[in-house]
């Protein structure tokens, strides 16, 4: 199932909640839990960080393209698992979910994101994080982080407004609403919406087969492609590590007060989340 030496041909990773192959330089992450819309678990996110670091010190990837299995791209933080983890004393930053976040943050090569279909919570948030980022007609934002009493996550404190500017950036993240694929390219989230036939995330006209090529043909064989690229994503995104690192370690205290102090689960119960409500069954 697994090829240590990074010869992945559309083969589950880990525990499975990712499908990877490799593409020349480049590495197409699928994420792979259809049955529950792609939400985020802690094997996951174990999986992702694995990935992300192997990539990192592989002289043979330049660049990493996430998608969705199916026809989501994620619902989200799986709920279940949110409640298994709660306990007091909560420490974010030390779950899969926080080494998830500061991976991604520390990543220095090409991160891109082929987004499918629907795109909730954390999965919204991860996008501010990718250099480049592509959705199909299909795909809708919505980060409703304030119906679960939550906090803005992932460093959304600062990435938001920084590309929307504060008032859609609010209109997001205060007042939780959710935009279209057109609505997300003019807001800067994405940078344009691509056609696609397949959900099948490894065949040819699948969004994310397509995002692939662009990164290849556009970047990656122009000569000496892959050290350029690397070289790029250094230098713009070096200013902003530090202050993306301090951010997410405030949230997530943040976050931790929050739950230590019971207004999530509060939020949780008020909202009935579960079978009666399977819309924000996971965010």
């Amino acid at each position: 199932m697994r090829n240590d030496n990074y010869n992945y041909h559309g083969q589950p990773f880990g525990k499975g909640t990712i499908i990877v192959e490799q593409r020349g330089q480049i590495l197409l992450i699928a994420l792979n839990r259809p049955e529950a819309g792609n939400a985020f678990s802690d094997d996951m996110y174990r999986d992702l960080t694995a990935i992300l670091k192997k990539s990192k010190d592989s002289e043979d990837i330049s660049a990493v393209v996430i998608t969705g299995s199916g026809s989501f791209f994620s619902s989200g933080a799986d709920i279940k698992q949110v409640v298994k983890n709660f306990k007091g004393d909560r420490v974010t930053l030390q779950l899969p979910v926080g080494q998830f976040m500061m991976a991604v943050i520390d990543f220095p090569k090409i991160l891109a994101a082929a987004v499918n279909g629907p795109c909730i919570g954390i999965a919204t948030t991860l996008l501010f994080h990718c250099d480049l980022c592509f959705c199909s007609k299909n795909a809708t934002f919505w980060a409703p982080f304030t119906r679960l009493a939550l906090v803005p996550e992932f460093c959304s404190s600062i990435t938001f407004q920084s590309t929307m500017g504060l008032a859609k950036a609010n209109e997001l993240l205060l007042l939780g609403r959710k935009i279209d694929a057109q609505t997300a390219v003019e807001w800067n989230i994405c940078s344009r919406i691509l056609p696609y036939e397949s959900t099948n995330a490894f065949e040819q006209h699948s969004l994310g087969s397509q995002v692939c090529e662009i990164i290849q043909n556009e970047l990656l064989s122009l000569p000496l492609g892959s050290v350029t690229a690397e070289t790029f994503v250094k230098l713009v995104r070096r200013p902003k590590r530090v202050l993306l690192r301090d951010a997410c370690y405030k949230e997530l205290e943040r976050l931790d007060q929050r739950f230590n102090r019971g207004d999530v689960m509060d939020a949780l119960n008020n909202l009935s989340i579960g079978s009666k409500n399977k819309q924000i069954s996971n965010l």
